[in-house]
């Protein structure tokens, strides 16, 4: 597992989810509804991130997501494979809480 020094690297590897480089990776795409699933796997549970295809707004002074085709839609924190998927919502604050946990678990394991 990536071993974060502070709250504001944990955020920046919350954020870049797209980069495969730090261990995301493109789970499942459907070009049909326009959504794709990016995943990230912890020794207990999973990160998972809903995106939604839409259409970039030109000129977008007030967000830099505007300019993208794809937006963020839903976050997951699955740890129970066996339970439905939508059971399992979360958010950006919640995985950043969970990689907390993992670390004061790895410091006191």
């Amino acid at each position: 597992m990536i071993n974060f020094k502070n709250d504001k690297e944990r955020i920046a590897f919350l954020e870049d989810y797209r980069n495969g480089n730090n261990g995301w990776y493109l789970w499942e795409s459907s070009q049909d509804l326009g959504r794709r699933w990016w995943r990230y796997d912890l020794p207990d549970c999973a990160f998972i991130v809903e995106e939604e295809k839409h259409t970039p707004i030109e000129n977008a002074w007030w967000t830099n997501e505007a300019l993208s085709p794809w937006r963020t839609l839903q976050w997951f924190i699955i740890k129970d494979w066996e339970k439905p998927f939508g059971d399992q919502k979360g958010s950006r604050t919640m995985a950043l809480n969970e990689l907390k946990r993992i670390k004061k678990e790895q410091k006191h394991g």
